[in-house]
Formats: structure tokens, C-alpha cells, sequence
């Protein structure tokens, strides 16, 4: 594992920028200019157990206490996920808030690569028009797939202030 070697501090709200190897600095970018979008991943989410919550952690930089939801991303299957259902929760057990609708359809017909219907983003309830708290959120397999199934669940949102 290479270690960073850095003198000095990165500037709070600010990124940070390689200078050369193993060394970091402030890049003299506040963090509130980017409109950047964080991503968390959650892989290999057995598709065959039914009603299992999986959480996805929502990891907020320093200074920014709640988050806007752009989308929710699912890739990467190990092949057809037509039969499972799922949903997304602020809590687990289908609670809280439904971000994404309970007993959404899933409409990935392939694992197949360059292929239509290998990836399915979801339409998130209220996209646009609410900010969160929740460090957590938690992806639910209501429906099983019958047979073994795996994918991948990805959380694209927005910090704020």
C-alpha cells in the first residue's frame, strides 16, 4: 500500500489534488463549486431472498448534513431479474420514506454486455423535491428472482449544506 505524503492542510470544503506522487494538496476548488455527485455501491445483492433489505451507505463530506437524490442504478446482473420486485427505504423493513416505489418491477432481461436491458435506473418518488438525512438507505428484494441471481445497486446523489 503506498502511503500519502503531504505537508500542510487541505483548506476545509476544499478538494484535494495530487502535486506528485504520493503527495497531496489543496486544489484551491471549494467543494460547493463542483455540483459534484457522490456515488455508493452496493455489489453482488442476492436477488433470490425475498423481503431482505440491503443497505446503502450515504457518505456526506465535512460540512454537509443532508443530500438530494439524483438516481438509483442497477447493473451488472448475473442474468434475467424479470420476476424480482424491489423497493427503496429510508428505513429498513420497507419503512420510512419510499424512494423508489415498494414492488417496483424489474426489467433486466440480460447480463449481457452493449445490450438493451442490462441496466435499469429507477424512477425515484419526489426526485428534485426532497432533501435527506439518512446515512443509510436501504434497497429491498421483495419479489425473488426463483432462481439465483445477483446485481449491483448504485446510489447517485448530491450533497448539500
Amino acid at each position: 500500500m503506498n502511503q500519502v505524503l503531504q505537508s500542510g492542510q487541505v483548506t476545509p470544503l476544499h478538494l484535494a489534488s495530487w502535486t506528485t506522487d504520493g503527495v497531496i494538496q489543496d486544489s484551491g476548488v471549494a467543494f460547493v463549486n463542483t455540483l459534484a455527485q457522490f456515488r455508493s455501491d452496493v455489489l453482488g445483492i442476492n436477488f433470490n431472498a425475498a423481503n431482505t433489505d440491503f443497505p446503502i451507505p450515504v457518505n456526506l463530506p465535512v460540512g454537509f448534513t443532508r443530500w438530494l437524490l439524483n438516481n438509483i442504478v442497477l447493473s451488472g446482473a448475473s442474468g434475467t431479474l424479470t420476476t424480482a420486485t424491489c423497493g427503496v427505504f429510508t428505513q429498513a423493513g420497507a419503512s420510512g420514506v419510499a424512494l423508489v416505489t415498494t414492488g417496483t418491477a424489474i426489467t433486466v432481461n440480460t447480463n449481457l454486455n452493449d445490450t438493451v436491458n442490462n441496466t435499469q435506473t429507477f424512477s425515484v418518488n419526489s426526485g428534485g423535491s426532497i432533501s435527506y438525512v439518512d446515512t443509510t438507505v436501504y434497497f429491498r428484494v421483495q419479489t425473488p428472482q426463483g432462481v439465483p441471481a445477483t446485481g449491483n445497486v448504485s446510489l447517485i446523489y448530491r450533497p448539500l449544506p
